[in-house]
């Protein structure tokens, strides 16, 4: 544990998770989308433009997307554990590189902020969730960190010269804008601070953006050849200016991260905005003439923050106020902030010791959390088959599971002994029974994946369809990529009962062979047609969705056809 006090970390992590990876399905909105571009990159030979539903798709770099290509190719099928290896080894170098950066101190101590920093709300969750943002946040920090290497003259300096501009590239071959933004911009900033500016040019100079600029060119020459000057204009400037300036997706006023960063960072955001509270507070006195140059620090009761937790500090603010001036958001575009808050804390702490608001700060959401579980453990445990809560938990009756109940039970009692460990002096030991109860219990209850699932996404709806039936949707959010799973397109009707009637059921004739039709089962009561339609016909449920068999019919289907 003394040696590599990290692998064990990922081990356990590794551990824990592994039943997510194995058992949960992939989500409609994101996850199968991309499995569906990749399907047709495959099919269509498509390398640098893709498409979806046969529409141009330039929303996303292509990086990732080769990586499911890729796995695609190796194994023959789509597979959840392979693919979020791809956000969960770039979650753990992330770590491994702030970890290294700080040495926040011993064996236990770097054990601590480790599992801080995964089991921060946002960033365990994109730890297995199939996205670009882990990778991208890994070559952002990796790209500040070479920086930084050069900043202090450590290291070997030519390769992190080349280094740097390659992982800008990186994160924006990943992502896109924020990942070659976000790096050069936290340099700038820190460098005016440190009124340094004319020192910019070292570090983001000919070479820097002659590198990046050499490895665009090649990206969109392949984008041309790939998809034509239609296809790189919408690259370029429909999606990158677009989200920025007037953003047709995810569209929220400047102050929404101000709330957002209050649950992306659960359980720890009072005490890591508290922290940077307190660097800020720091900043705006004068530091001691020794503290001005380099990254040291002088250890508790020193008063002006060292060049590291100031550029930290410059990195989550200037990125903040990036994300938020642009139109588009969504709370995962903060991922790339959270490693540098956690060890902002670390620097923080370095500097002052430990104080009593910190102990208060970490205690309340531990509190709240732990007496939040010990209530719905309650409720699981002793709310009978009747009443107001019993309705509300009947719908999933998986939540009723021993092993949901004992996920709650390991959390409830994880945090509890958080809070004991951290009144008694050891904030270390409270951030390990923190970040291990919080793992243990998404263990305990991964186990219920397989009911789950129905609500989670669309494999188990999708086995119920045989090869031989059409399907149609009605009521469904984007629901083409259950072509993944069927190997055929479905027939959206979106909310229009009157078109999906008049398409698949007044004109269908017995030799088009069987319709099953898929909608929200709660539009069953809710769309008057649609609940007279299905009277008499053979349904089934899979967790929320109602599916129907629709069979040919022959006068009663004339005289609807004739009053729609």
């Amino acid at each position: 544990m003394r040696k590599h006090p990290l692998l064990l970390t990922f081990i356990f992590v590794t551990l824990c998770l592994l039943p997510v990876m194995l058992l949960r399905d992939f989500t409609p909105d994101n996850e199968l989308r991309y499995l569906q571009i990749a399907d047709e990159a495959i099919e269509n030979g498509n390398v640098f433009a893709f498409t979806l539903q046969g529409e141009a798709y330039a929303d996303k770099p292509p990086l990732y997307l080769w990586l499911v290509i890729l796995s695609r190719l190796l194994f023959g099928k789509h597979s959840m554990l392979i693919l979020s290896l791809f956000s969960l080894i770039p979650a753990f170098i992330t770590i491994h590189v702030m970890d290294k950066w700080v040495r926040p101190g011993g064996a236990v101590d770097r054990i601590g902020v480790a599992f801080m920093m995964m089991t921060c709300a946002l960033f365990l969750g994109a730890s297995v969730f199939l996205r670009m943002d882990m990778m991208m946040t890994m070559f952002i920090v990796l790209a500040l960190y070479s920086f930084w290497q050069l900043y202090e003259g450590t290291g070997n300096r030519k390769r992190h010269e080349l280094l740097l501009p390659v992982w800008i590239f990186l994160a924006l071959f990943t992502k896109g804008p924020v990942g070659i933004l976000m790096p050069p911009l936290a340099i700038i900033c820190f460098l005016l601070l440190k009124k340094k500016g004319r020192e910019i040019g070292r570090y983001l100079g000919w070479k820097t953006w002659g590198i990046i600029a050499a490895l665009c060119v090649i990206w969109f020459t392949g984008v041309y050849l790939d998809g034509g000057k239609d296809y790189l204009n919408n690259l370029l400037f429909h999606q990158t200016m677009g989200r920025a300036v007037n953003s047709f997706h995810h569209k929220a006023p400047f102050w929404y991260y101000f709330a957002a960063i209050w649950y992306i960072v659960a359980p720890y955001m009072f005490l890591l905005v508290g922290a940077l509270v307190c660097s800020l507070v720091g900043i705006a006195r004068p530091c001691h003439p020794e503290r001005s140059e380099g990254s040291g620090s002088e250890g508790p009761g020193s008063e002006g923050p060292g060049d590291k937790e100031v550029f930290f500090l410059v990195t989550i603010v200037s990125t903040f106020v990036m994300l938020s001036i642009f139109s588009g958001k969504l709370a995962i575009y903060l991922a790339p902030i959270m490693p540098f808050m956690v060890m902002l804390f670390v620097e923080v702490l370095r500097r002052t010791g430990w104080q009593k608001w910190m102990t208060w700060t970490l205690a309340v959401p531990l509190i709240l959390i732990a007496a939040i579980g010990v209530a719905a453990l309650g409720v699981l445990l002793f709310t009978g088959s009747e009443g107001r809560l019993a309705d509300l938990i009947s719908p999933y009756p998986f939540l009723r599971s021993g092993m949901v109940k004992f996920a709650l039970f390991m959390l409830s009692l994880g945090f509890i002994l958080a809070t004991y460990s951290l009144f008694k002096g050891r904030p270390a030991i409270s951030l390990i029974f923190t970040g291990a109860s919080m793992l243990l219990s998404v263990y305990a209850a991964s186990s219920v994946l397989p009911q789950a699932n129905d609500w989670i996404g669309w494999s188990n709806l999708c086995k119920t369809i045989s090869p031989e039936e059409e399907v149609a949707t009605l009521y469904m959010r984007r629901p083409y990529p259950m072509k993944v799973y069927l190997g055929r397109e479905v027939s959206d009707y979106q909310r229009d009962f009157e078109a999906f009637y008049k398409a698949e059921v007044a004109d269908r004739k017995p030799s088009d062979g069987p319709l099953v039709l898929v909608t929200q089962s709660k539009r069953l009561t809710r769309d008057e047609a649609l609940g007279d339609f299905v009277k008499g016909k053979s349904l089934w449920y899979v967790g929320p969705y109602c599916l129907v068999q629709v069979d040919p019919e022959t006068d009663e289907k004339n005289t609807l056809s004739n009053e729609l």
